[in-house]
This record gives C-alpha cells, sequence and structure tokens, in this order.
C-alpha cells in the first residue's frame, strides 16, 4: 500500500496536476469554442467530456496527495 502510494507521489507532483488542469482548461475553452463555432457537435461534447474528467481527475489525485 505505502509502496503504491509512493509511486504515485513520484508521478504526480504540484507541478503535474497544475499542468494536467491547464491543458483540459486550454482544450476546453480554446479547442471547444473552434468546435462549437463550426458545428462540430459530436467533438465538443467528447472534449468537454474529456476535459472536466481530467479537470476532476486533477482535482481528486491532488486532494488524495494531501491526505496521505
Amino acid at each position: 500500500m505505502y509502496r503504491a502510494i509512493n509511486i504515485i507521489r513520484g508521478i504526480f507532483d504540484n507541478i503535474t496536476i497544475v499542468m494536467i488542469i491547464l491543458v483540459a482548461l486550454f482544450t476546453l475553452l480554446i479547442d471547444g469554442s473552434k468546435l462549437k463555432d463550426s458545428n462540430f457537435t459530436k467533438e465538443y461534447k467528447i472534449v468537454k467530456i474529456i476535459s472536466y474528467s481530467y479537470i476532476v481527475f486533477g482535482i481528486i489525485v491532488f486532494i488524495f496527495l494531501r491526505i496521505v
């Protein structure tokens, strides 16, 4: 158990988590608006789902690493 936590801490530091959230926001705001303006509704929905998933994942990992 502790070995797995140390591996996760080694992979996900604060900069990595911030980068994951920033990439998700960039994708959602920049690429999502371009897809929405071009009437690519299916692709826009996919981008929204992936971006929101990355944001939630980043927040969960951040909270997990602060608790443990």
